[in-house]
């Protein structure tokens, strides 16, 4: 496996995002990147699930946009990040959906949106524990703005 995971856009800059106080984003544009715990088993050579990890991962179609959501950097019970995960998830859902993108980034019919292509990630910060549902809803449709933006700006 290559590792071409950059955090560049096609013009060569890194993207640019609203500053939001409940997440964190990393997003690769122009790559498919693999979660964190597949890329230590495919690349750890020595790892018993490695051969299937990688054809597993290899296999995956490299199309629409793939989205991931974590909430390991904050302490605290496993139901309240799981919450909290699904919570940012349905957000951003939903303000895809707004937008005429499906959740896996491909164009919804008869709204007329920008099918989006790459990796974005998603760390939640304790704050979005805290966070009434119209400001989760804003903070990240701010962000699915600028992903968007960037799809139209590379058309």
């Amino acid at each position: 496996m290559t590792s071409t995971t950059t955090l560049l856009t096609s013009s060569g800059m890194p993207p640019r995002f609203p500053p939001t106080s409940i997440v964190s984003i990393n997003f690769h544009p122009n790559a498919y990147a693999p979660s964190y715990p597949v890329y230590s088993i495919i690349k750890d050579a020595t790892h018993v699930l490695r051969p299937q990890t990688a054809a597993r991962f290899e296999s995956r179609p490299k199309q629409g946009l793939w989205i991931r959501v974590s909430a390991n950097g904050f302490a605290g019970k496993a139901t309240v990040r799981r919450w909290v995960r699904r919570r940012v998830r349905e957000a951003v859902r939903e303000e895809l959906k707004v937008r005429g993108v499906s959740f896996d980034g491909m164009t919804v019919e008869n709204i007329g949106g920008k099918e989006l292509k790459g990796t974005m990630e998603l760390f939640v910060k304790k704050e979005a524990v805290a966070a009434q549902w119209r400001n989760v809803r804003a903070e990240l449709g701010k962000v699915v703005e600028a992903v968007v933006a960037m799809a139209e700006r590379k058309t």
